[in-house]
């Protein structure tokens, strides 16, 4: 049996819009697919009115061409600074994001943190860690990264 490989993955963006706006747009996983390219996502539940129990399912296309597909259940949120995930799917774990405000040449700007302390479950990930751990950690860092840039015009265009 081949053992699932950890990841501990932190991405951290700096957003020039005030955290209330960055908030309300990854409050709406649904909204995601307009301006996080290579994603599509289907909310299956709504939550109360913090988030808390929304149910979504995200498919990622990684830039090394294979697809991920993860469940997010909020389990904890505190609007408009954390949220915390369970993740299932291709990944398991948690995930967490942390919205700071920050101030930039006297304007709002958000610093948002996210960590996916996280597992993968498919065999040929697991057989393939080894040797492709390093490319899987730049592929989630792409795909981070284009999530940032798309967030970035959806609230400054």
């Amino acid at each position: 049996m081949i053992t699932r490989r950890a990841y501990a993955l932190t991405s951290r963006w700096c957003v020039p819009a005030p955290r209330a706006a960055c908030w309300s747009q990854l409050a709406d996983p649904g909204s995601w697919p307009e301006w996080w390219p290579h994603l599509r996502s289907r909310v299956l539940r709504d939550g109360d009115e913090a988030g808390v129990g929304t149910r979504g399912v995200l498919v990622y296309r990684s830039p090394l061409g294979y697809r991920l597909r993860i469940g997010l259940e909020v389990l904890a949120a505190d609007p408009p600074e954390r949220v915390e995930f369970a993740v299932v799917g291709d990944l398991t774990g948690r995930a967490t994001a942390q919205l700071d405000e920050v101030e930039r040449d006297g304007a709002a700007w958000t610093s948002i943190t996210t960590r996916w302390p996280v597992r993968t479950t498919r065999g040929w990930m697991n057989a393939a860690a080894p040797v492709l751990a390093p490319a899987f950690n730049w592929a989630h860092a792409r795909v981070m990264s284009a999530g940032e840039r798309g967030l970035v015009r959806r609230l400054t265009t």
